[in-house]
């Protein structure tokens, strides 16, 4: 694994934020000749070392990790294919889960990475996803005897009677044999960047909220549900449950209700983006055939930060944030962009201000897609979705109660806030 850490910290308790690579389960070399973008599937893919970054500096301990792979992909029947990738997602799970408990030995010993163990996130990208969603939901062996995961014979995938599978330790058991018994290896939060969850059984009320973005055109992992393809030659695997069907289910069993009232409004569900005509893994890049495609990727990372930075502020309860490079609230805002090595100045402008109406004036010299208002303390007021436009009149909440707020927009490459004051 490497590890992120927010530069010249003092903090002896820190939220961890665990992110994994894409790669189908596969060696680098297969992964990367089946995507087509070299490398991938690795702890050091382009997109996960951004975020890990960003995230730390943000005052999390991030963490790229990667897991044991390896399977058959050009299996002959789609029943060998299915149990190839479930025994491999099972091993990463294992591996997963055995990362969580070696944290919280050292949270309760040496303390080298100074973590908060009930402040523990998992997730990341396509296959990398899957394993933070199972890591979450996969808890009982009764989850996996399902005629879905087992061979025609009846012979299971996985051998859920293997001594240790009540959550004991042992090769085919829940926590794996890596070592660190003892220690929990529940998480508290995923983040899914275009993962599924292999059947909506396994979701109970765990409690363990989900936020998510998702490429729709996704054509590896579906955002809805449906057969997952191999990534060499694109033979049927298993159906699998993308991240609509996922929060959908989880928001019947009351698992997102740790985003309410705050993020109720999300669309379609709390904590769910849906990447409009985005495909897999749009926040990386790859080889210098396609260094090209970095400026737009890192608007995508840009994209993983805005959503999901303070929905994981809300769930986790965090006291406070820690934001790179924070700006001055005054009249005009000077920005550093998150896309490397360029700077705007942006006259963002929100009057009148104070205001003694509900009704606010906001306009910047580049066009907005997006208008929020939020307290001081980051919880959200309202929030309006836009075509583009370079000046907006909005009519805020009847009952706005007086005082100081942040009003935000969004413009295709930044995120942008200024003070705003309310004097009825």
């Amino acid at each position: 694994m490497d590890v992120y850490e927010p530069l010249g910290d003092t903090l002896q308790k820190r939220p961890v934020i665990i992110l994994i690579h894409a790669g189908s389960f596969l060696p680098p070399s297969i992964a990367g000749a089946a995507f087509g973008r070299t490398p991938i599937g690795t702890r050091v893919d382009s997109g996960i070392v951004a975020l890990c970054i960003e995230f730390a500096r943000r005052g999390y301990v991030a963490i790229s990790a990667d897991h044991r792979v390896g399977w058959n992909p050009q299996a002959t029947t789609p029943e060998a294919r299915a149990q190839g990738i479930i025994q491999a997602v099972w091993r990463a799970v294992q591996d997963g889960r055995a990362l969580v408990r070696f944290l919280r030995k050292d949270a309760a010993t040496t303390n080298l990475f100074r973590i908060d163990p009930n402040r523990i996130v998992m997730g990341g990208s396509s296959s990398g996803a899957y394993v933070g969603l199972h890591v979450a939901y996969l808890n009982r062996p009764e989850e996996l005897d399902n005629p879905k995961f087992k061979l025609p014979d009846g012979t299971p995938f996985v051998d859920t009677t293997a001594p240790g599978m009540d959550r004991g330790s042992g090769p085919n058991a829940f926590e794996g044999g890596s070592g660190n018994p003892g220690y929990p290896s529940t998480i508290q939060a995923v983040l899914n960047l275009g993962g599924a969850i292999g059947d909506t059984s396994f979701i109970q009320n765990e409690g363990i909220p989900v936020i998510s973005l998702h490429g729709v055109q996704d054509p590896t992992t579906p955002y809805t549900s449906g057969v997952v393809v191999t990534a060499v030659g694109n033979y049927p695997i298993i159906e699998v449950f993308g991240s609509y069907a996922l929060h959908q289910n989880l928001d019947l069993k009351g698992n997102l209700s740790a985003l309410r009232p705050d993020y109720a409004a999300d669309q379609p569900f709390p904590g769910l983006y849906p990447w409009q005509g985005a495909g897999f893994e749009p926040f990386g890049w790859y080889s210098t055939s396609t260094n090209a495609d970095k400026a737009r990727a890192r608007r995508y990372v840009d994209t993983v930060l805005w959503f999901a930075a303070p929905r994981l502020f809300k769930v986790l309860g965090l006291p406070t944030v820690q934001m790179p490079a924070a700006p001055t609230l005054t009249e005009v805002v000077e920005v550093t962009t998150l896309v490397q090595g360029e700077n705007e100045k942006l006259d963002f402008q929100v009057f009148p201000s104070p205001a003694s109406s509900a009704q606010v004036a906001i306009r910047c010299a580049v066009p907005f897609t997006e208008v929020g208002l939020f307290t001081l303390e980051g919880h959200l007021v309202a929030r309006q979705r836009l075509a583009p436009t370079a000046e907006y009149l909005w009519d805020l909440p009847a009952g706005l109660p007086a005082g100081l707020y942040l009003v935000r927009i969004t413009t295709p490459r930044l995120t942008l806030y200024q003070r705003w004051s309310y004097q009825p």
